[in-house]
């Protein structure tokens, strides 16, 4: 009886946090930025990821990549410091910091306190690399001390001879064989024909200190275009 207490109090929690996201800046699917949320936007100047975000908190945790530290909890209160500064929270609230992670790397830690089997805080990272230059690496560097960003999702539409943003890769149009055809690609190693729901993997730098991996899925292509949807990991070494 006791676990089944837990657990609908788990599901209760659970959802209320689902009817909390709605109010949080970026994730009201009204907004016409809720589209942004699996389109990363890049500029000449920098690139901007938005990934899923959770991490389990330990009295003395600190949110990786950020000022948000966790120092324990008090009745139904949550003892936290943000930048340094002490704060009480309760399930629910808010938990959000931004600021500079790395060298040429900003984020915005858009959070809040939830507990289910334990002290978690769950939201959305936004990860901006300024000044991105795609180089293309054979795996991923072994960095690790590294700030781990996964659960990104990405979208991509691109012209022909337009390359994939944050890869070295460009669509370069379609190429029939006997009676299939196949989106063709250059910039990378190896065979460059992907059919529609192929998978296309890229690993890269962005900077020197940014790493990523890419996990395209070939979505539909013509002659004028290609579409792609992603997840990608990121490492950032500090």
């Amino acid at each position: 009886m006791r676990h089944s207490i837990k657990s609908l109090a788990g599901f209760l929690l659970l959802f209320c946090f689902t009817a909390l996201a709605c109010t949080i800046p970026g994730t009201d699917s009204s907004d016409n930025s809720g589209d942004a949320e699996a389109t990363p936007s890049f500029t000449d100047d920098s690139a901007t990821f938005v990934l899923a975000y959770t991490f389990d908190l330990e009295p003395g945790s600190t949110v990786p990549g950020s000022q948000l530290h966790y120092v324990g909890k008090s009745g139904d209160l949550y003892e936290v410091t943000i930048n340094g500064e002490p704060a009480q929270k309760r399930v629910g609230d808010s938990f959000i910091w931004s600021g500079i992670v790395a060298p040429n790397v900003h984020a915005n830690y858009n959070l809040r306190l939830v507990e289910v089997f334990n002290t978690q805080a769950l939201g959305t990272v936004d990860v901006t690399v300024l000044n991105p230059v795609p180089v293309a690496l054979a795996s991923m560097p072994d960095w690790p001390d590294a700030i781990r960003y996964n659960n990104i999702l990405l979208t991509h539409s691109v012209s022909v001879g337009e390359t994939i943003p944050g890869t070295t890769m460009t669509y370069d149009g379609v190429s029939t064989q006997g009676d299939v055809s196949s989106a063709r690609l250059t910039g990378l190693t190896g065979h460059p024909l992907f059919a529609t729901g192929d998978s296309i993997t890229w690993i890269g730098t962005l900077q020197e200190n940014v790493a990523i991996r890419y996990t395209f899925r070939v979505a539909t292509f013509s002659e004028n275009s290609l579409q792609l949807g992603a997840t990608a990991e990121m490492l950032v070494n500090r």
